[in-house]
């Protein structure tokens, strides 16, 4: 689906990631490296369709770790059952608390500011 380079550079900036994310979700390796790899894929591609060298900065190589650890917590609240996700008209995924997540939230104590 991605050009071969964008693949081959995401899974050198993932290795690089790897071990943090592993063990920042909870999750094993084969759990998180698909979740990782996508993420950084979508971040590459644009790169290469602008014809830019796939090279990141400091803050993109900070931006990008995030956007994978957000990835990956989203996915796995998501296989928990706690949370989903739809896409609104603008193809942008709104991400909710299922009945579950909102019954876990009310019975933890917490209460969001609004």
């Amino acid at each position: 689906m991605y050009p071969e380079s964008v693949v081959e550079i995401s899974k050198r900036i993932y290795e690089v990631f790897e071990e943090d994310l592993v063990e920042s979700s909870s999750q094993d390796k084969e759990w998180c490296e698909p979740i990782g790899m996508e993420s950084i894929n979508k971040f590459m591609l644009p790169k290469f369709i602008k014809g830019e060298e796939l090279l990141l900065t400091e803050q993109e190589a900070i931006d990008l770790y995030r956007m994978c650890l957000a990835d990956i917590s989203i996915a796995s609240l998501k296989e928990k059952g706690l949370v989903d996700s739809i896409e609104d008209e603008n193809g942008k995924e709104m991400i909710f608390l299922t009945e579950i997540g909102k019954s876990v939230q009310e019975n933890s104590g917490y209460k969001p500011k609004l």
